[in-house]
């Protein structure tokens, strides 16, 4: 089975296919196995499967008791009806998950994740409307919390704002030794559906205040994201620093960054005597399926600095499915090669022995 991200407007419903794979082609069925927290989620019509007209739904909804589900639609497609007479949400709308098995031997898939996106294909988002989302501030003395802006500026239109409070210089380069970031919540950003944002994009608003931004911080790590339970539970960081066209002056600027293989991601080795290495297309689909931090960099100057941040979102590719077909299939474990599995991805073969 496969990730997947379908957009839903507002009020209407949104026919999302679902994607399975299997090396020899063998029929297989599509399982249901969780439902999205709101909206309603349908099989396809009669009508719908064979002239494409609507309804596009059957009469009836899936209900909580039938799962697992097993679809009838030959074409494994679902219908989502979102809630009636509200906006799109800042992110998704919900998620379900779903397995394929194999006909024959009952042979079984590991879950995927389908995000039900806002109509911009967000399916995580902070635009800062009434306050600061729950977003913090790590690598400061004091504030932890950011202050929120009630009013517009520029781009910006409420937006959150923090100040460098410490400048812990290195004597040899001049350079930050700690830097501050603004982090987001966990309650948002750290969702398994964000896996379906493979081949999507990082974007937000950001603007400084003040600080000379002739003499800037290396290296600027301006994106990070983290996975806990990535790289066979040891933990795994990617970066994509302010380099390669992502550079930044200060001004006000919309930052907008491919989440794939071939876009500056970095791995983190972890170790300040090891060098950094090019994220491959498997370690940053891993991460994304089990993202843990998310960091926005503050910190630029070598002295202090005033940022301020506005429309946050990861979002999916218009074209699905995207996530890497060989990353879903998992990469192969260090600790016992019988095994593969997402988090295995960007284990170290010198790491573990393989099990007798």
């Amino acid at each position: 089975s496969r990730h997947v991200a379908c957009a839903v407007p507002a009020g209407a419903a949104s026919v999302c296919t679902l994607a399975g794979f299997d090396n020899a082609t063998r029929l297989l069925d599509y399982l249901i196995t969780s439902m999205p927290g709101t909206g309603s989620l349908y099989e396809t019509s009669q009508n719908y499967r064979t002239y494409g007209t609507d309804p596009k739904y059957a009469p009836t909804p899936i209900q909580v008791h039938q799962l697992p589900f097993r679809l009838t639609d030959g074409l494994h497609r679902v219908v989502y009806v979102p809630p009636s007479d509200i906006f799109p949400p800042e992110g998704r709308w919900g998620a379900l998950t779903y397995v394929v098995q194999e006909s024959e031997s009952g042979d079984m898939s590991m879950p995927a994740q389908v995000s039900f996106s806002s109509p911009a294909y967000y399916i995580a988002a902070s635009t800062f409307i009434g306050g600061a989302d729950a977003w913090t501030i790590t690598g400061n003395i004091h504030s932890v919390v950011p202050t929120w802006q009630a009013f517009g500026w520029g781009l910006l239109n409420r937006y959150i704002y923090s100040a460098d409070e410490v400048q812990y210089l290195d004597l040899e380069t001049g350079a930050d030794r700690t830097k501050w970031y603004f982090e987001a919540p966990a309650g948002k950003f750290y969702l398994p559906e964000m896996a379906s944002s493979y081949g999507g994009k990082v974007k937000f608003t950001i603007a400084s205040t003040y600080g000379d931004f002739n003499y800037l911080n290396s290296p600027l790590d301006f994106i990070t994201l983290d996975c806990a339970s990535c790289n066979s539970g040891r933990g795994m960081r990617i970066v994509r620093f302010a380099d390669n066209g992502l550079e930044w002056d200060g001004r006000e600027t919309v930052v907008e960054v491919t989440i794939a293989a071939g876009n500056y991601w970095r791995r983190d080795p972890m170790n300040t005597g090891l060098p950094f290495t090019e994220a491959t297309e498997c370690e940053i689909a891993s991460v994304m399926s089990g993202l843990t931090r998310f960091r926005i960099l503050g910190d630029f100057t070598k002295a202090g600095e005033g940022v301020a941040l506005d429309d946050v979102s990861v979002s999916g590719s218009e074209m699905q499915p995207v996530f890497p077909l060989k990353c879903q299939q998992g990469c192969p474990c260090s600790h016992d090669g019988r095994f593969a599995r997402i988090s295995c991805c960007g284990s170290s073969p010198e790491t573990y022995y393989p099990i007798k």
